[in-house]
């Protein structure tokens, strides 16, 4: 079962897609702290849901992975 924090990172990147999210967005689009989504963020991508999908400056931007978007 996903925990609650878990599940709205992942909400938020799905919504966004196919747009990548800073982890600020997507701390915004949760309505969680910018540390809870920066460590949520590492586990959905050491679980493969997420990639990295570009760095700007000092800022990461995370996008789901195609398959695991939920419409």
């Amino acid at each position: 079962m996903l925990s609650t924090t878990k599940r709205k990172v992942l909400e938020a990147l799905s919504k966004a897609y196919p747009l990548d999210l800073s982890i600020t967005e997507v701390a915004k689009r949760a309505k969680i702290s910018k540390p809870t989504a920066s460590t949520w963020l590492k586990v959905l991508e050491a679980e493969g849901k997420i990639v990295l999908s570009r760095r700007v400056g000092k800022a990461k931007f995370y996008r789901i992975k195609k398959g695991d978007v939920k419409t």
